[in-house]
């Protein structure tokens, strides 16, 4: 059994319904799906549409350039009342924090940023939010190495855990974010022809029990699906090539990615 351990629904990008996409997912063999909220208005978003489905998880989180209208005040309070709201439900459904972290664009982008020192700011809030539920961090980054390196390590004697997905980093940054209590996460980014050494080199190093794989459908379509919306359907790609890589069978790959994901997710 498989399970997309990072995925957008819903979201506008998706031409089927959420019915269809998790039904669909089911059919491929996915068994569970994590839901990733993004602001805070994505966040009550992806938490109503996991109360629908009893194989549907979510999360709540601020990314790095959402919600720039809100102080971190606000948004902390926000997320704070999500997550009172959900302890109290019968159905409780938030699995994690996040998704969070660092991101420094490559050159001019066509839309508004969040100044690194807030985004330093927002992302700790949330790491203080995913210590004090003890609740698995989902971190997003991109250009930021060594920045979220440096605030990690001022959590690393606390019950901090979590996960630094979509990872195209070295294997030098991963052991450092292992040695955090942190796991890795794949996208079908290993799949495209510009999937660099570095990378499949990490591929290859991950302790089999920090592997996690994710479609983060709608974006990254795999290879074969490239320039299409991605489903998450597509998670096997992932895993056949991660299983590829490894020189593992499909199956084993299958067995332990959705064995990690479970228990870091406690679902």
């Amino acid at each position: 059994m498989l399970i997309d351990s990072h995925c957008h629904i819903p979201h506008k990008k998706y031409h089927k319904s959420v019915e269809e996409i998790v039904e669909e997912a089911k059919q491929a063999g996915v068994g569970k799906i994590i839901s990733i909220g993004a602001s805070i208005q994505d966040s009550k978003d992806v938490l109503e549409t996991a109360k629908l489905f009893e194989n549907v998880f979510a999360t709540v989180g601020v990314y790095p350039h959402e919600d720039l209208e809100k102080s971190v005040g606000e948004i902390g309070g926000e997320l704070e009342e999500l997550l009172e709201k959900d302890q109290k439900s019968s159905k409780k459904k938030i699995v994690g924090i996040g998704e969070c972290g660092i991101d420094i664009p490559n050159g001019e982008v066509s839309y508004k940023t969040r100044e690194l020192d807030a985004q330093k700011e927002l992302f700790k809030l949330q790491i203080g939010l995913a210590i004090q539920h003890d609740l698995p961090l989902i971190i997003h980054n991109r250009n930021g190495d060594q920045e979220v390196l440096k605030i990690l390590e001022l959590y690393k004697n606390t019950n901090l855990k979590g996960v630094v997905h979509c990872f195209v980093s070295n294997w030098e940054f991963a052991q450092k974010l292992l040695d955090l209590n942190f796991h890795i996460s794949f996208t079908a980014i290993i799949t495209y022809p510009s999937a660099g050494p570095a990378l499949i080199e990490t591929v290859k190093k991950i302790p089999q029990d920090k592997i996690l794989i994710e479609t983060d459908a709608p974006y990254l379509a795999p290879q074969e699906h490239r320039g299409q919306i991605n489903y998450p359907k597509y998670v096997k790609i992932t895993a056949a090539k991660v299983a590829q890589i490894r020189n593992a069978s499909l199956e084993d790959i299958e067995r332990f990615t959705y064995q990690n994901t479970c228990r870091l997710f406690n679902i």
